[in-house]
C-alpha cells in the first residue's frame, strides 16, 4: 500500500472521530442549558407560588375569613335545611361551569383521539338501532298477519262447517234427545 491512501486513509478516521466528539460535546452543552433552564423556571415558579400563598394568607388574615367560614359552617350544622339549600344554590351557580368544562375536556378528547374514530362509532350505533328498528317493525307487521291469516281461516272453515250440516238437522237432533 502507498503511503497517501494510508495518510488519507487516517485522516479520514482522525476527522471521523473528531466529528463524533465534538457533536457529544454539542449535545452535553445543549443538554445542560437545558438542565439549567429548568431550573430556572422552577425556581421562578415556586418563588410566585409562595408569594401568592403569602398574599393570600396575609388576605384571609386581614379579612378574618377563617373565622367567618367557621361561623358559617357552625350556623348550617345547626341548621342542615338550611345547609341543603346552599348546597343546592351552590350546585346550581357551578352547574353551567361544569357543563362548560365536560364539554371543552370532551372536545378535547375528540380531537386528540381522533374525530374520524368516534364519528364512526356514532355512525356504526345509529345503524345498529336503525336495523333493530326495523326488524322489530317487521315482525310485528309478520305476527300481526299472521293472526289476522289465522282468524280469516278459522273463520272460513267455521262458515264451510256450518253451510254443510244444516242448522235444521241440528235442531231435529237437539229434539229427539
Amino acid at each position: 500500500m502507498s503511503s497517501e491512501t494510508t495518510e488519507n486513509r487516517v485522516e479520514v478516521e482522525a476527522s471521523a472521530v473528531d466529528y463524533k466528539t465534538q457533536k457529544r460535546e454539542q449535545m452535553e452543552r445543549r443538554n445542560k442549558r437545558n438542565e439549567d433552564l429548568a431550573r430556572f423556571i422552577l425556581s421562578r415558579t415556586s418563588i410566585y407560588l409562595i408569594r401568592i400563598n403569602k398574599a393570600l394568607s396575609q388576605m384571609a388574615a386581614r379579612y378574618r375569613l377563617q373565622e367567618i367560614a367557621q361561623a358559617i359552617f357552625a350556623s348550617l350544622q345547626e341548621y342542615p335545611l338550611l345547609a341543603l339549600g346552599v348546597a343546592i344554590v351552590i350546585f346550581t351557580f357551578t352547574l353551567p361551569f361544569l357543563v362548560f368544562i365536560f364539554f371543552t375536556m370532551t372536545t378535547a378528547v375528540m380531537a386528540f383521539t381522533g374525530f374520524v374514530l368516534i364519528e364512526g362509532a356514532l355512525i356504526t350505533a345509529a345503524s345498529v338501532m336503525l336495523v333493530s328498528l326495523l326488524i322489530g317493525v317487521f315482525l310485528m307487521v309478520a305476527i300481526i298477519g299472521m293472526i289476522f291469516l289465522t282468524g280469516y281461516y278459522s273463520m272460513s272453515r267455521m262458515y264451510e262447517y256450518t253451510n254443510k250440516f244444516n242448522l235444521e238437522n241440528v235442531r231435529e237432533y237437539l229434539r229427539e234427545m
